[in-house]
């Protein structure tokens, strides 16, 4: 990847699939039994998700910010905003936006203020918690639109 993300610095090439290193790691893991840490740069489960506000916002407005390559460049799946404690209101209305969900400006603040609470006592939230809150907001009605 070093080649490719610095060519400039580095003008070589190599056949290496690229984007099937995530691919090739998850099955290095199975044969061999031990598992992928998850920070490890590139093949971690964690190597291109984010989950501080500040970092979301900048992934969402110019994903070059933060990352010198793509997470489907490497076979990782693209969009990995982690919901927590620590997450901004552009990163759940994108969730939701990602789940189908319209928010109206007040359902926003409501959903937001959920996901902070509940990011204080879990490490992050998924997709059912937040359709969850979207639900308890709204009253009980369906959390899609």
């Amino acid at each position: 990847m070093a080649f490719r993300v610095r060519n400039d610095r580095l003008p070589y090439h190599t056949d290496i699939r690229s984007d099937l290193l995530f691919e090739t790691s998850q099955l290095l893991s199975r044969v061999t039994d031990e598992p992928v840490q998850s920070n490890k740069a590139i093949v971690g489960r964690n190597a291109f998700a984010h989950e501080a506000g500040i970092h979301q916002d900048g992934m969402l407005k110019d994903a070059r910010t933060y990352e010198i390559m793509r997470p489907q460049d490497v076979g990782q799946k693209p969009d990995q905003l982690v919901l927590g404690r620590h997450s901004g209101r552009h990163a759940v209305q994108k969730r939701c936006d990602m789940l189908g969900i319209q928010l109206s400006k007040d359902e926003l603040v409501k959903v937001y203020q959920s996901v902070i609470t509940m990011g204080e006592h879990r490490k992050s939230i998924g997709d059912g918690d937040l359709k969850r809150m979207v639900d308890r907001v709204r009253g009980g009605q369906t959390a899609a639109v």
